[in-house]
């Protein structure tokens, strides 16, 4: 890669970046305005007995908004959830190797599921369908979340898998797995836990 692609490969690896950092963060107020929605639905129905129309609907979209839009910003430092019982088994360069292996086959799943769920959306903005609640909003808000997550986690995955391949060409991988599970939560033994004086 020469110098002038490299420069462009890394401004398009920052605005992806910037892109699925804006989203997460915008999942994250997805996920506090859900809360309160909910706070909110059960104190009109339980204190003031009123009926609601929109607070289960609406923290529901909230929610999905969250998962799938979101999910882009959980890949930006490697925070979704791994199965490690094999690869920490595993030489680093080998485990290099497999985890890249792992992330072309997620950005190809991404693809496939972003291909297959615009069309989806598509189709319910064209016909304008809506939900069949007395509130009643239209389909392709919600339809939108998953292509546009998708969508926004390949392209994530594309800048993991370009990582990867310079770290495995530069040999800068860690030699050791970092666990991170149960990292700094103590578990008492029996002894301890039952108290000294039983």
């Amino acid at each position: 890669m020469t110098e002038s692609n490299s420069g462009v490969w890394s401004k398009i690896e920052r605005l992806i970046e910037g892109l699925s950092t804006i989203t997460g963060l915008l999942g994250a107020f997805a996920l506090l305005a859900a809360a309160l929605i909910v706070t909110e639905g059960v104190v009109i129905r339980k204190v003031l007995g009123c009926s609601t129309t929109w607070q289960i609907e609406l923290s529901v979209f909230l929610l999905i908004y969250a998962c799938f839009v979101g999910a882009a910003y959980a890949q930006i430092n490697e925070h979704h959830l791994n199965v490690d019982l094999m690869i920490i088994h595993l030489s680093p360069r080998v485990r290099e190797i497999v985890l890249l292996i792992c992330a072309i086959i997620s950005a190809f799943v991404c693809l496939v599921l972003a291909a297959y769920s615009w069309p989806m959306w598509w189709e319910s903005l064209v016909r304008n369908e809506h939900t069949e609640s007395l509130w009643g909003p239209p389909l392709w808000i919600p339809y939108l979340f998953l292509p546009l997550g998708m969508t926004l986690l390949f392209l994530q995955y594309l800048v993991h898998i370009a990582r990867k391949i310079r770290l495995l060409r530069s040999g800068a991988y860690d030699g050791e797995v970092v666990r991170t599970e149960l990292k700094e939560i103590e578990i008492p033994s029996a002894g301890t836990e039952r108290g000294e004086g039983e």
